[in-house]
Order: structure tokens, then C-alpha cells, then sequence
């Protein structure tokens, strides 16, 4: 046990395997369980914080990491009426999953996981990478994995994110499961991405060297379109992707003296390129964005909260064809610099996920002979932007 916690890791397939070794390594004690029984464990490379116990026993620990297939989750939560008190870690997707929209429902895969634990405080953890990236034993000069952390409960995610940091890694809370969570959910924009958080001193050294500040300062710091980007990709014919862009948006970015900054952008739907004229034409039509009777998209934030160092959950509202959705947008805030004497300029670099299912542009989609759509349903959409800060009007 590590701060009175007692650590539990059911199912001794890829991921759980690499985890214990994990725990292992870096001498946090923990059980290990699958549904056969502690016989069947293989303890070859595991030190003696490892202890092997059957399926009952390791359900009776603090916090429970759930490696197990996702479709035996639901089943393994139900075999107990209360799960009162457990941080239940769902390291699981639904990637591969056959029918898994139909089994859904369109709830999140974590959030369908949760409604089998009443009681128990779930938190989305270890599933944004393939197994083999957590067995690896890098130096810790050279920097911590990133992992990614997300509950309705901040303090279960605070007690996750401190075991990542107990076994070497680099803890970066999302939020709640439906904002920032979305981002570490199958096909999701923070899924399979190669992070490492530096050690202190080479930050250290990077400032030093760097003419590159990190404070935005509080002003209107407007968006500017030359040197920005709205750039769009989606599935087609399930095998390839079709990429867009828009050249047409105006937008800022306020910063109180105090208090949370804001952005608001407007985009010109009609503005639309994919590089084919035929394409872009019928991309503007009703059935799709309806540029004449809705012109543009907008986007307005209502929230925001840091993951680490640079790294931020913007919730926003979206507004395309008249309807407007509450999303995450994950965005990195690159720093301030002095420009080129037109102002400071500040870097941001975003990724954002839409369903045309939302906005109704996916009831005319033909559908492909051996089925899926041949135009998919995700489009994700990146969003690097720069912004010069407006001078500050001379005082009497």
C-alpha cells in the first residue's frame, strides 16, 4: 500500500501484465488477479511487492485497475450490488468492439463502464497508448511518459494521477469523463500520441535559451488569419481520409486581469477547400453546411481548466447549421513572442472532434456495400492559431 491505498490489478493479458511489471519496477505494492485463479500468474519477472490473490481478494482493494476485455467490464461490475468507496480504474475501449455504436448507444465507453459499478468512483486511465509503451525503462533524463487522467470525481482522478507518478510517469488530468475525457476515448484526439514531460533542468535550459516567453498577458488578443490555420479531416470510403480547409475566420482571445480567458471565432463555412471545386461546391449545399442559409460557425468557449504544463481543456459551445454542442478542445499554448513590431504574438494549437451526426449533415450519406459509411460520421478538425495582442491604448 502507498499512502494508505491498497492497488489492485485484475487481468494478466497485455495490459495488466505490463502494468504489474510497472509496479514492480518502481517497488509499489499491488495483487494481481485474474478469473483462474493466483495459480496461474506468472511471477518470473515480478519482485515480491507483487502478490498474486484470487479474483474476491483483489475486489477488496481501495483501487481496482480493470485490464480485462471491455466487454467483460459490465459483466465483472455487476457480479457485486455496491461498489461503494472503490476508485475503479477503466484502462479499457471499445476500439474493435463489434457493434460497439449499437452497444453504446451513444454514451461513452467509459461512462457505459460506469453505470455497472454504483458507488464506485471511475476514473479513465492507461488506455491512450499500446501496451508495449509502458513496459519501456527509459532514464529519467530523458523524460516521463505523458498518461492521461479522467474522472467525474477530481479527487479519485487526484489519487490516479499520484499513482502515475509513484510508477515513473507523467500524470495529466482531463477533467471530468464527458469534457476532457472524450479526448482519451477510442479514435480520440489524444489517443496513441508519443508524450514525454521533460525533467526541470532541460526546461530550465530551453527558457534560458529561448526568446520565447510564457505569459499571456491580459488585453484582446486578436486572431490573425494569415499566419493561422482551420484545417479539417474525415474518413472516406472507411479506408482513406479527405483533408479541408477554411480560409475565411475572424476571432479573439480576451484576458482579464482576473479571472478565466476567453475565446469566440467566427468561421465562413463557404469558405471551404478540399482542393476540388465539384466537392467543395456540394460541401456548401443544404444537405451539408447550407452556406446560404447559414453562412457561419461559430465557437465560443465557456470553461477552461489546465492538464499541465502548457496544456489545456477549452469547453466550448459550437455552433454549425444552427445548432449548437458543448465539446472539448484540447489545445496547447505554444508561448508569447515579440512579433515582428506589430505587437506580441502569442501561438495556441488545438484539436477538436465533431459528428456531422450532431449537426444533421449524415442522413443522406449512401452507405457502402459491405456497410460503413462512405463518408464517416468523426471529423477532426486542428486548429493552430496565432494572435497579436491589441496595444494598449496610452493613459492621461
Amino acid at each position: 500500500m502507498t499512502n494508505g491505498l491498497q492497488y489492485a490489478i485484475v487481468g494478466t493479458g497485455s495490459i495488466g501484465t505490463v502494468l504489474a511489471q510497472r509496479f514492480s519496477d518502481h517497488h509499489v505494492p499491488a495483487l494481481f488477479a485474474n478469473t483462474r485463479g493466483p495459480e496461474t500468474i506468472d511471477l518470473t519477472e515480478l519482485s515480491a511487492s507483487i502478490r498474486p490473490v484470487t479474483l474476491d481478494t483483489a475486489l477488496e482493494a481501495d483501487v481496482i485497475i480493470l485490464a480485462i476485455p471491455f466487454l467483460k467490464v459490465r459483466e465483472l461490475g455487476k457480479s457485486r450490488s455496491d461498489w461503494l468507496g472503490k476508485i475503479v480504474v477503466d484502462t479499457t475501449n471499445a476500439f474493435l468492439v463489434p457493434n460497439s455504436e449499437q452497444i453504446l448507444g451513444g454514451r461513452l465507453s467509459t461512462e457505459f463502464n460506469a453505470e455497472a459499478f454504483p458507488g464506485a468512483a471511475v476514473v479513465k486511465s492507461f488506455n491512450q497508448t499500446a501496451a508495449r509503451q509502458f513496459a519501456e525503462k527509459r532514464p529519467p533524463e530523458f523524460g516521463r511518459r505523458v498518461v492521461f487522467v479522467s474522472s467525474n470525481d477530481p479527487a479519485a482522478s487526484a489519487v490516479v494521477a499520484g499513482l502515475c507518478t509513484d510508477l515513473g510517469l507523467a500524470p495529466i488530468q482531463l477533467g471530468r469523463i464527458d469534457e476532457g475525457g472524450v479526448l482519451i476515448q477510442a479514435r480520440n484526439a489524444l489517443v496513441l500520441r508519443e508524450l514525454y514531460e521533460l525533467p526541470s533542468e532541460v526546461e530550465e535550459n530551453i527558457q534560458v535559451t529561448s526568446s520565447v516567453g510564457r505569459e499571456l498577458t491580459p488585453g484582446t488578443w486578436t486572431i490573425d488569419p494569415v499566419h493561422s490555420s482551420i484545417t479539417f479531416s474525415v474518413r472516406h470510403l472507411a479506408v482513406g481520409k479527405v483533408r479541408g480547409r477554411f480560409g475565411d475566420f475572424t476571432g479573439a482571445i480576451t484576458v482579464p486581469e482576473n479571472g478565466t480567458p476567453s475565446i469566440s471565432a467566427t468561421i465562413a463555412v463557404g469558405s471551404v477547400n478540399t482542393g476540388n471545386p465539384d466537392r467543395d461546391e456540394h460541401l456548401r449545399a443544404p444537405s451539408i453546411f447550407g452556406a446560404d442559409e447559414f453562412p457561419t460557425a461559430t465557437l465560443a468557449s465557456v470553461d477552461m481548466h489546465g492538464t499541465g504544463k502548457g496544456d489545456w481543456v477549452l469547453v466550448v459551445d459550437f455552433t454549425l447549421r444552427g445548432i449548437t454542442k458543448r465539446l472539448p478542445l484540447a489545445f496547447s499554448f505554444l508561448g508569447v513572442s515579440a512579433g515582428m513590431g506589430h505587437g506580441e504574438v502569442a501561438g495556441f494549437e488545438g484539436v477538436i472532434k465533431l459528428k456531422r451526426s450532431d449537426f444533421g449533415v449524415l442522413d443522406d450519406t449512401p452507405v457502402l456495400a459491405g456497410g460503413g459509411l462512405m463518408v464517416g460520421d468523426t471529423v477532426d478538425v486542428t486548429v493552430c492559431l496565432e494572435a497579436v495582442k491589441a496595444p494598449t491604448a496610452p493613459t492621461e
